[in-house]
């Protein structure tokens, strides 16, 4: 037995990929963040109805339709570390 809960809130940019033959506007962006040696990124991507963009150029997510969020974060391992790892692993079964 397992969950997992994540949130997260921001503004992200996005670009118009296609125009749909109903007037419909098929958006994409990506927002990446580096910290020390963590990268992590957001990519949205979804269909947006050019009525519902404001006067400041947004639109709320809850009026983008066929919403595709992608949340990712990769965590580099120093190779020292890794190196640590495996001299543990092996001298745990081939003690000198």
């Amino acid at each position: 037995d397992s969950s997992c809960s994540n949130s997260f809130s921001g503004a992200i940019t996005v670009t118009v990929t296609e125009v749909l033959s109903n007037g419909n506007l098929r958006v994409a962006g990506e927002k990446q963040v580096a910290i020390k040696h963590a990268e992590e990124y957001v990519r949205f991507s979804g269909v947006v109805n050019p009525a519902t963009i404001s006067g400041t150029n947004t639109v709320q997510s809850t009026q983008v339709a066929d919403v595709h969020v992608e949340y990712k974060g990769a965590q580099s391992i120093d190779g020292a570390a890794v190196t640590t790892m495996f001299n543990r692993f092996f001298f745990s079964i081939l003690p000198f």
